[in-house]
C-alpha cells in the first residue's frame, strides 16, 4: 500500500481530471445549447453524443446523424427516439423518413 501522500497525489489527479471534464461540458453546454430548460449534462455520454450529432447538422434521419456519430443507423434510432421521448428531440415523417430536430426547431418542417 502507498503512502499517504501518494494517495493524495492520486485523488488530487482525479480531481483535476474531473475539473477538467466538467469545464468541456459546460463547453459544450455553452457550444449546443440543447434547450432552456434542459441541458447536455442530464444526459449520459452515449446519448449526449447523438444530441450533439443532432445539433451540429440541424435536422436529419438517424442515418444523417449515424455518419456524424460514426454509430449504426439502428443504435442512433433508438437513441433519436429516447431523446425524443424526454422532450430533448422533435421529429415529423417526410414520406417514409422520420426526420428529427432539437427542441421544436424545424426550419424546412412541412406547413412552415
Amino acid at each position: 500500500m502507498g503512502s499517504i501522500e501518494e494517495t493524495l497525489k492520486k485523488i488530487e489527479k482525479k480531481l483535476e481530471m474531473l475539473e477538467s471534464e466538467i469545464k468541456e461540458i459546460r463547453k459544450e453546454m455553452r457550444e449546443d445549447d440543447i434547450t432552456s430548460t434542459k441541458s447536455l449534462i442530464e444526459l449520459p455520454d452515449h446519448l449526449r453524443k447523438t444530441a450533439k450529432g443532432l445539433r451540429k447538422i440541424g435536422q436529419g434521419t438517424a442515418s444523417d446523424v449515424s455518419k456524424y456519430t460514426g454509430r449504426a443507423r439502428a443504435v442512433e434510432s433508438g437513441y433519436l427516439n429516447q431523446l425524443e421521448r424526454q422532450g430533448y428531440v422533435t421529429s415529423f415523417r417526410k414520406s417514409r423518413q422520420k426526420i428529427f430536430s432539437m427542441g421544436t426547431d424545424f426550419k424546412n418542417q412541412p406547413g412552415n
